[in-house]
Parts: C-alpha cells; structure tokens; sequence
C-alpha cells in the first residue's frame, strides 16, 4: 500500500499553527518567532514532509513556475490545453507543471492551496469546470496570487479570463444545419453542471425556436463529452421511429461516437444523417467522413491566458483587459449535407 503523501495542512495541523504561517516557515521567511519555527519544522521531520517542488524564493519573488490544473474527460481537449500553455509559457520564460484535480473532493479547495504553497507558484490557469468553483476561487482570491480562467460562467470581475462565445457558436452551427434543409435536429449535451455544457444547448434551442422548429424531450440526450456518451446517445436516437436527420453532439468526442453509431445501424453519413461536433479538435479529421464542427481556439485560448498571467506577474496589466474574447469558426466537412 503506498503512503500518502504529507501536506502542508497537515504540518500545520501537527504544529498547532494555520497554512499560512506553516507557508512561512517551509519558504524561510524571516518574519516568524523561534517557537513556530520550531514547531513546524519538529512537524515536517515528523510527517516526513518535503516541497513537491523546493522553494527558491521567498514570498514578494518570482519563483517563474505556473500551474495548469483541470479535471476533464474530454482528452483531445486537455492535450490541446497543454500544447498552448507549454509553448506561451516557455515563450514568456516560465515552467508549467500540470496537475489533475478531483472537483468532487470535499479538500478539493485544500489541495489547491497545498499545491500554490508547495510549489512555490507565481500563478495559475483553470479550464473548465474548475474554473466556475467558488471554493476554488475563493481558495485563489484569498492567495493573492494572478489566475486565469478558460471560458468561466460566474464571477466575470473576478481575476482574468479567456474565453469564446459557446451560445453563439452553437447557435451558428444549429442555422447552419438549418439551412441545409434540417428541420428535424437531435442535440447532444455535455458534461452535466458545466457553464459550457448549458450555453450550447441554449444556443441550439434559440436557433431552432428562430426558425419556429419544435425540439422532442427525447431529442436532446446527456453526454460527458467522452466518446462513450456520443455513441450511447447516437443509438438511442437512431433506434427512435421518427429519428432526426440531423444530429449536433457538444463536442467532437462524442459527435465521432455519433458516427460510429451510424456506421453500427447502416445509416449512411451525410446521405441519411448530419452530424456535426464542436472544438475542431484532432479526432475530427480522423473520423470518416471527416467531421463538420465548430472550430474552437483551444490552444490559443490556454496560451492567452497564461500570457496575461505572466503579465500580471511582471506588473504589465494595468492597462490591458481583463478578460479576451476570441473568435470561432464553422469548418464544414463530409459529415453534413442538404437534407435528402
């Protein structure tokens, strides 16, 4: 059985002291009496503690270390994420680590305060949905440390942000497979809970009630943004008697589920069924036929927001904005065509 690792929060515990002045000690900072110090480090040889990365500033320095954190199941995503990231950060003379977070730990807000103290960051970057936990963005407003947030939905004047408009590229793509001649359109939703998960379906049912087109209960079924999810939804809605012509799954993952389920029933794609995605991610081009989808600056959105993090840590803010808008892009391809 491996040993947990010790955290601050336990050192702090141990040495009757709070996170705060347990920090103090681990970043050798002056400004702490003989008996704590004391108290923290008996604790540390006791716990067996050690830095997940060794300090090397005191507190008001640079220590040119940020961190991605996120807790997504969508991979083509993350691995998008990360190629943005690491290649701004290195650009702006930093290292990034990446860490995964449990959103559904109760400590979830602890471990992000252990992680900005032992790792000695200047700063931190959140994707979704981490980016929309107030415990989080408590935890982070309390640090006083720069952060920035990848398409939040809460908070606007709270930190820096990057981000598209979801509603509005979900509603292009759904008049776009209007204009194709659907009128019979299924909508796949993503991970429950997520702000994007929401601004796409709403962007979705505001085109089709533009177009006075009716929605069934039955023709909008939850995903999780994984592969899985689009090829369970895509056959239930294939397996329906009056199946759409048209389906538009939330994310490319599933969209290519979807196609997988067309080939499984002998629907032919576009012939008989539309299928668009969302993100223009690399899964997109490797289905066949190629997926028609809504081209998502993923990378340049995780390298915008570690720039204005940057920024931020050299004092360069001041008079930028706070928050980045970028634009998005329908790329038509082989999976959509004019209704039959």
């Amino acid at each position: 059985m491996i040993e947990r690792k010790s955290t601050l929060s336990d050192i702090a515990k141990l040495a009757k002291v709070s996170i705060k002045t347990a920090s103090r000690v681990v970043r050798q900072e002056s400004n702490v009496s003989l008996k704590t110090k004391t108290a923290v480090e008996t604790a540390m040889k006791t716990l067996k503690y050690r830095p997940s990365v060794a300090p090397r500033a005191t507190v008001g320095s640079r220590s040119y270390v940020l961190a991605l954190i996120f807790d997504n199941p969508n991979t083509s995503y993350i691995v998008e994420l990360l190629r943005g990231a690491l290649d701004q950060a290195r650009k702006d003379g930093y290292h990034l680590i990446v860490e995964p977070v449990n959103l559904a730990s109760p400590n979830v807000a602890e471990d992000i305060t252990n992680l900005l103290v032992q790792s000695n960051l200047d700063g931190m970057i959140l994707p979704p949905p981490l980016c929309d936990d107030p415990s989080i963005l408590q935890a982070l407003k309390s640090s006083g440390k720069p952060f920035a947030r990848i398409s939040p939905s809460i908070s606007e004047d709270l930190g820096l942000r990057v981000e598209i408009s979801d509603y509005d590229a979900a509603k292009q793509m759904t008049v776009k497979l209007i204009q194709l001649g659907h009128t019979s359109i299924g909508f796949i939703t993503g991970r429950k809970g997520t702000a994007t998960t929401r601004r796409r379906l709403d962007g979705f049912l505001s085109a089709m009630k533009d177009a006075k087109l009716t929605v069934p209960d039955d023709f909008i079924l939850e995903g999780t943004y994984e592969y899985r999810s689009g090829l369970d939804a895509g056959e239930s809605l294939l397996q329906q008697a009056q199946r759409p012509t048209a389906i538009f799954a939330s994310n490319d993952e599933m969209a290519a589920g979807v196609i997988a389920a067309a080939h499984k029933a002998g629907v032919s794609v576009p012939t008989e069924l539309s299928i668009a995605g969302f993100d223009d991610s690399v899964i997109a081009t490797v289905v066949w036929p190629q997926l028609t989808t809504v081209r998502q600056p993923i990378k340049d959105m995780a390298a915008a927001a570690v720039n204005m993090v940057t920024k931020q840590c050299r004092g360069q803010m001041e008079d930028q904005p706070t928050a980045r808008k970028l634009p998005i892009k329908l790329i038509m391809r082989e999976s959509t065509a004019l209704k039959s």
